[in-house]
């Protein structure tokens, strides 16, 4: 949970390649279009480790999924239940209804493995939930680096968790102000998951 970054099946190495690269050339780009361009950088995962923040929409994220973890293992247990009703069944029932029965399994299998597509899957509750959770943190983290970006003249501001600054001068580091202006806030309040999460 919580990541400014999608991820992606290329390693560590090649997106730490590809970001110096990019780093180089948008550094070298920036030179040449002004000398006295001002550049700062943040570390995004210090940041989300460190706002208390990140903690409170943490313990929700984990709740919720828990939830969704316990009735998944409900209706496993129903589906389990059913199945042996029907083997211990299955030798004195008739031709129909065993028939009837091997449809009604079938189809709270498929039921199953839709839930658990609808909750696990690639836009499933879960990762609606960790948008919806992770959202508000990101725009107060763009909100202040464009404060700080207006009131100190930076025209730039990369973030070092993915690779993309290469070198930099402390100086230029604006995770702990971030962070500082970050936690005098109160926590923005999230909207629980669903009203039928446990449908």
């Amino acid at each position: 949970m919580f990541r400014f970054g999608t991820g992606g099946e290329e390693s560590h190495m090649s997106r730490f390649a590809l970001g110096t690269v990019l780093s180089l050339l948008l550094l070298s780009f920036a030179a040449q279009v002004r000398a006295d361009i001002k550049i700062g950088f943040i570390d995004s995962e210090r940041i989300f480790a460190n706002y208390k923040g990140t903690s409170q929409a943490q313990t929700e994220f984990n709740n919720d999924v828990q939830k969704w973890q316990q009735d998944v293992e409900g209706r496993k247990r129903e589906l389990e239940k059913m199945t042996q009703e029907y083997q211990s069944q299955s030798l004195i029932l008739s031709e129909a209804k065993r028939r009837e029965r091997e449809e009604e399994l079938q189809r709270k299998r498929s039921e199953l493995d839709a839930f658990v597509q609808e909750i696990w899957g690639t836009n499933g509750k879960i990762a609606q939930r960790n948008e919806q959770l992770t959202r508000p943190i990101v725009e107060k983290i763009r909100e202040i680096l464009s404060d700080l970006a207006r009131t100190q003249g930076i025209s730039l501001v990369l973030d070092a968790t993915d690779g993309n600054v290469v070198y930099a001068d402390r100086a230029l580091d604006l995770t702990d102000e971030v962070l500082q202006r970050l936690n005098q806030q109160p926590p923005t309040p999230t909207a629980p998951a669903t009203p039928k999460q446990n449908e």
